[in-house]
């Protein structure tokens, strides 16, 4: 093992990076300016920094406006904010120019070391919650999702523990938040545009977006000037060489009570009525829609055709949300014979109706209705704090460590983990509703400096930060255990029961790695044991499988390392009766120090930041916020999730009332 000395002097190339691509850096200026709404420009500062605005003295939270509810959002997630600047890989000195042929020489030598660690780490996993993982199922619906492994042997994949720990290890370290890229298997985050449509909005600042780009005025038959759709009527066509164009025409509103035929079939979902010389487009069911809207045929395919970018037609198809009509659905427009008699065009293989809007001569987006859902002009990753985009271009512990897509492999295997002891499972049955992410919900997923929920951050804000990494907390255990469908929700469709593993039982698995240094073995330790390292009164268990939502996957996490002395393990054949391995159990602690030595020496005046992130990691962590002897007194009422009730929508879903950092969040809660 190097000495400290040695150790400080390695690290010194590192140190000079940081401060060689951060000059001048102050971040508590930043956050000081950031904090008092400086340069805000009509949005969020993208300067990485957090706020804690939830006022624990009571007021009124939403700028003297008494419509918005004065309750904050309650759920069973939050997030552990992101880092204001990455801690790169020991031997990574350059200028956020991602793996080059240098660097590739660097992190050969680098995992060559003398000095490089070479063992394993043995996992003691226990369930304080019940735990889920399913295992492969090809079986009917009405038979229960096993546990992964099976009843008899349920098994916590190698993969589900290596991605629990890639999580832990990334915030630890300090690492990079990249979009995903395909193929390498590195990424943190689906990069996509997000669609919405909202022209009434409780937030001003939405439905002035929304307004500005969809809404505009025309003359009724009175001369009267009324709202009308910016949009443009006509048929997006796609022709036998993939290219896609949308050809304008004129649409007309038609009334439901016009025509009795039609009135008697008022259609209950969204559909298109194909004619010879029009279609008819129906927007779905509402008992008080009076209207469907007619798209005339052109009078021919071929006269003006304008480009729909692949990018335009890739957005489209990544909204997740969207309902009623999918227009590249090939079952709700034309394909094939029936495109080309429609368009009279031979070159013509998909033919469907829209609105669109257009940009230079180019499509810019398009819908199904007049005033349809749009794409924010940012995407998701336009979010990211200015400092951590800059650091995604390079190289990081975790790339060192975990792999870099082609570049190189990981150094860590994780085995599967098995029960040892008894085991005992859950009856099967449906659980509660589980929970998906909801990113459109910028009021929960950006950060929000203000508390006027009228101008609240969206993702069109160029300013506005992703809040972080999303985590759940851990659940009262009574809740937890309670995980069966209620009455009420018995009528939900789409979910499987399931048979999860009950509280208490004990798996065993074990982390093999090689060639680590004592910073990279010594951040992983640290990630294994946050319990002895968070301080305070608290019980650090982890979150590991499905249905965290609903309180599974609450883990105790107990390690043990083991090195391999490699002057000990050559040097002689045999130990005894057995192979001489040179293993040696030993204490993380000089490993934890060294990497904690070289995070402060790169850091250094910007470490108040990072132990700000660590301790969103230790408070969403803490089993005793929801478990302990002074756990949270309405902990429940602020995990569960804001719904519909007795026909009653809870104001702070219409409102859209923003979620509270960790901090403010345990301290609301705890009242």
């Amino acid at each position: 093992m190097a000495g400290k000395g040695k150790s400080k002097n390695r690290h010194a190339a590192s140190a000079a990076f940081f401060a060689r691509n951060n000059p001048g850096m102050d971040v508590e200026k930043v956050a000081n300016e950031r904090h008092s709404g400086g340069n805000r420009g009509g949005g969020q500062n993208r300067s990485g920094g957090y706020n804690n605005s939830y006022n624990n003295q009571g007021g009124n939270r939403s700028g003297g406006n008494s419509k918005y509810p004065s309750e904050p959002a309650s759920a069973a997630y939050n997030f552990v904010r992101l880092p204001e600047h990455v801690i790169p890989a020991e031997f990574y000195n350059g200028h956020f120019e991602g793996v080059t042929k240098d660097v590739l020489k660097a992190y050969c030598d680098h995992v060559q070391q003398a000095d490089t660690h070479t063992g394993y780490i043995d996992l003691t996993i226990t369930t304080e919650t019940p735990l889920f993982i399913g295992g492969p199922s090809k079986q009917d619906e009405d038979t229960p999702l096993e546990f992964y492994g099976g009843q008899d042997n349920p098994t916590i994949p190698g993969a589900s523990l290596k991605g629990m720990v890639k999580q832990i290890f990334k915030i630890v370290t300090a690492s990079s938040f990249r979009p995903y890229q395909r193929g390498t298997g590195l990424g943190d985050f689906e990069d996509r545009y997000l669609y919405f449509r909202d022209f009434a909005s409780s937030i001003k600042s939405l439905k002035e977006y929304y307004t500005s780009r969809m809404v505009g005025e025309e003359k009724n038959g009175k001369g009267e000037m009324k709202p009308a759709t910016k949009a443009t009527p006509g048929f997006i066509i796609q022709t036998v060489d993939n290219n896609y164009f949308a050809v304008p025409s004129k649409s007309r509103k038609m009334s439901y009570s016009d025509d009795y035929e039609m009135q008697k079939k008022k259609k209950d979902r969204g559909s298109i009525d194909w004619m010879d010389q029009y279609v008819n487009i129906h927007t779905g069911s509402m008992d008080s829609k009076m209207s469907y809207m007619r798209i005339a045929r052109p009078g021919n395919f071929t006269g003006k055709r304008i480009p729909i970018l692949q990018e335009c037609i890739d957005s489209y198809k990544d909204d997740k949300n969207r309902g009623i009509l999918n227009l590249l659905d090939k079952k709700v427009g034309k394909s094939g014979d029936a495109a080309k008699n429609f368009t009279r065009c031979n070159d013509v293989k998909f033919v469907v109706p829209c609105f669109f809007s257009e940009k230079d001569s180019i499509v810019k987006h398009f819908g199904h209705g007049r005033f349809y859902r749009i794409a924010y002009d940012l995407k998701i990753s336009d979010h990211l704090p200015t400092t951590l985009e800059q650091h995604n271009n390079g190289v990081d512990l975790c790339d060192s460590v975990f792999g870099y897509g082609d570049n190189w492999a990981g150094r860590l295997s994780f085995s599967d983990a098995h029960v040892v002891g008894p085991v005992r499972m859950c009856q099967s049955d449906y659980p509660h509703p589980l929970m998906g992410p909801n990113p459109t919900s910028f009021q929960l997923y950006l950060e929000q400096d203000v508390d006027d929920h009228s101008n609240y951050n969206h993702w069109g804000h160029e300013r506005a930060s992703i809040r972080g990494y999303k985590m759940y907390w851990h659940q009262p255990l009574a809740k937890a255990k309670d995980w069966t469908r209620t009455e009420e929700e018995k009528a939900i469709k789409g979910t499987r029961k399931i048979r999860p593993v009950d509280t208490g039982v004990t798996f065993k698995s074990r982390i093999h790695f090689d060639r680590l240094s004592s910073v990279e073995l010594g951040a992983l330790l640290m990630s294994l044991d946050l319990d002895h390292y968070s301080g305070g009164n608290r019980r650090t268990y982890y979150k590991l499988g499905m249905g965290k939502s609903i309180g599974f996957g609450s883990i105790k996490l107990e390690s043990a390392v083991t090195v391999f002395d490699s002057k000990e393990r050559y040097g002689s054949l045999f130990g005894g009766d057995t192979w001489n391995t040179g293993a040696s159990i030993t204490t993380p602690n000089e490993y934890v120090e060294s990497f904690t030595q070289y995070r402060d020496n790169v850091l250094g005046s910007n470490i108040s930041s990072y132990k700000a992130m660590l301790d969103d990691l230790f408070m969403m962590l803490d089993w005793n916020i929801a478990n302990g002897p002074n756990a949270a007194k309405n902990w429940t009422e602020g995990i569960s999730m804001m719904t519909i009730k007795n026909n009653k929508m809870d104001p702070r879903i219409r409102f859209r009332s923003k979620l509270d950092t960790p901090k403010s969040f345990i301290a609301k809660w705890s009242k």
